[in-house]
């Protein structure tokens, strides 16, 4: 059976965190090398600690690493304190009339709920370190109920840890994603990059309206929205010969556009009037 790195000790901040990193790297406490089984789950305490390394493609040829940390209890959203992430265990919704009373007050892990304070907590946190195969990724779990806090042992209460001294800058921490959304409920899952926004996705560039619409000739005019051609008013139909002063919206429409238009066939009892007309 797999044990965890260490148990019944508390995580107070990151220090803690890296001297336990740095006593997995010193062969002083154990690696987790694959994901729990269903018995495994099932030992899970207040403070068990895991640490494991990441599935990376380097790693994938030897059969090293995990890709995810997987413990069959249902957890609610994350939330960030003092750069580890924090997940509360979630209540059950058993179907009242097929569980008897002592299912309900238990919990996925196995223990018996009795308050609020009996649900555990999943404290996670990862780093990058160089080791002799190259760049890892190392991420520790920690669980741990509020009721626990007052009973767990801490870093100093173990000599074997207290005197070790952790060189500075051997474990950097593993930045979070902005945004980050909320875990797999069943899972703690590898951190991700940033999404990209959907305005700035590679795939569709940005194009203003405006080059779509692009105006064809000088007297295209107007908002990409109103744009059409300008026909000559009645009131600029002056004698050429005429010096007439006209601002920068005032164009007269080209003779080639003008005699490329299509002159809508008139009505039968039109054309019966025009030509008696020109019978006189």
């Amino acid at each position: 059976m797999q044990r965890p790195t260490c148990t019944n000790i508390r995580l107070r901040a990151t220090a803690d965190a890296h001297v336990i990193f740095h006593a997995v790297n010193l062969g002083v406490l154990p690696m987790v090398l694959r994901r729990l089984d269903s018995e495994e789950r099932r030992s899970i305490v207040p403070g068990s600690v895991f640490v494991w390394e990441e599935r990376s493609p380097n790693t994938e040829a030897t059969g090293l690493g995990i890709e995810r940390w997987t413990d069959g209890i249902k957890w609610g959203p994350s939330r960030v304190r003092d750069d580890f992430l924090l997940y509360n265990e979630k209540d059950v919704d058993y179907d009242l009339d097929m569980c008897s009373e002592a299912d309900r007050s238990q919990s996925p892990s196995g223990r018996t709920w009795g308050n609020p304070a009996d649900h555990l907590v999943k404290q996670t946190y990862s780093v990058f370190v160089e080791t002799p195969r190259g760049r890892r990724k190392w991420h520790m779990i920690a669980y741990f109920t509020q009721e626990s806090l007052d009973y767990l042992r801490t870093i100093q209460d173990i000599p074997e840890l207290a005197r070790l001294q952790v060189p500075e800058g051997l474990y950097k921490k593993a930045r979070l994603a902005k945004g980050r959304g909320r875990e797999s409920e069943y899972s703690y899952d590898r951190q991700v990059t940033n999404v990209e926004d959907y305005g700035s996705h590679s795939g569709y560039p940005y194009t203003p309206y405006a080059s779509h619409l692009a105006p064809s000739s000088p007297y295209m005019t107007g908002t990409p929205e109103r744009q059409k051609v300008k026909t000559p008013d009645w009131r600029d139909s002056t004698d050429s010969s005429q010096s007439v002063a006209r601002g920068p919206d005032t164009y007269l429409a080209p003779l080639s556009y003008l005699e490329s238009i299509r002159q809508s066939r008139r009505h039968p009892l039109d054309e019966k009037a025009l030509r008696s007309f020109r019978s006189r």
